[in-house]
């Protein structure tokens, strides 16, 4: 099969239980440690900038703090997945402050190798995908972010990188070459003029497909 362009791989709706994890994935970029060791006092879901407080992760089974500076850090959400993640909670056994978002029946953290096992890897060869990983939707998560906008700078933020120059040499394939279309600088004007801005939320619908070329999957896990 060619996959020399970018190929869609949907999460398949026949596993509810998990479909919102792997928005969430999508739409933030977070690593899996990172995503498995949420607690509910990490998510800000009220207020005008609801977002992901990363502040912890799972490592070797245990749960720790991100290993540097610049993994601690807030994600913004989508006003759609904030809607989606309070009725997670409303509909969940363990819907406390300090209880886990994503936990596994019993409550405790889940496993990753055990979740990539029976969950990930039957969906992603459901779809045609079975090269998909989690790291799969940190890769979609950095592509929509360069679409739309965002400077190497605010992707290094957002995924928790320590430099920008890192998210560059690790995400330079998602980059435009050329110089791209030339510059009208009466239609910035009118866009100054009009005070548009563009959102520095990733749509709700682009989070539910995972663009990805996977001839050209960045080799680090980060």
């Amino acid at each position: 099969m060619n996959w020399s362009k970018k190929n869609v791989f949907v999460v398949p709706r026949p596993i509810p239980r998990h479909r919102l994890m792997f928005r969430l994935l999508a739409a933030t970029g977070l690593r899996v440690s990172e995503l498995i060791a949420l607690q509910w006092r990490h998510l800000r879901l009220d207020g005008s900038e609801p977002c992901v407080r990363v502040r912890r992760a799972l490592a070797k089974g245990r749960v720790e703090p991100p290993k540097t500076k610049y993994g601690r850090r807030d994600v913004p959400l989508d006003p759609e997945l904030v809607s989606e993640l309070r009725e997670w909670r409303r509909a969940s056994e363990w819907a406390g402050e300090e209880e886990l978002v994503f936990p596994s029946l019993r409550g405790t953290p889940l496993m990753v190798e055990n979740l990539r096992r029976r969950v990930l890897r039957p969906a992603a060869e459901e779809t045609g995908a079975p090269w998909a990983g989690f790291h799969t939707f940190r890769h979609t998560c950095a592509s929509m972010l360069f679409e739309n906008g965002k400077n190497a700078k605010q992707v290094q933020t957002w995924l928790g990188h320590h430099s920008p120059s890192f998210t560059v040499d690790t995400y330079v394939h998602l980059l435009r070459d050329g110089p791209g279309e030339p510059l009208s600088l009466s239609a910035e004007l009118e866009k100054c003029q009009q005070g548009v801005s563009q959102s520095h939320v990733i749509p709700p619908d682009s989070a539910e497909a995972l663009l990805v070329d996977p001839a050209l999957e960045p080799t680090t896990a980060d």
